[in-house]
């Protein structure tokens, strides 16, 4: 009884940590956040060139920064407001993305 009990309980938590969300926000990156402070610069460009360096990109919801993980997929949509969809790991603050899309598209 006790098993089943705990494989009941482990087979939950991994349903729960892979279940996809959608989540709205601002394609930024790690080092910046939510303010983009390069002067002259647009803030796609600066998203852009904070990743060349050492950043990573990053969905900005307006409260929160989250990782993304498909680096590549992300680098699309620098700076631009969009839908992102995927499995959050909140304790790493990181989206396994499945897709990202402009907002405005349904």
């Amino acid at each position: 009884m006790k098993f089943s009990l705990i494989t009941l309980a482990l087979a939950a938590t991994l349903v729960a940590a892979d279940s996809k969300q959608m989540f709205t926000g601002v394609i930024t990156d790690t080092l910046c956040g939510a303010k983009h402070n390069m002067h002259g610069h647009s803030d796609s460009d600066c998203v852009k060139m904070c990743v060349k360096g050492s950043g990573q990109f990053a969905l900005f919801d307006g409260e929160n920064v989250f990782r993304l993980n498909d680096q590549k997929m992300s680098a699309n949509f620098a700076a631009q407001r969009v839908k992102v969809t995927g499995a959050l790991d909140e304790k790493n603050k990181l989206i396994k993305v499945s897709s990202i899309q402009p907002a405005g598209a349904n």
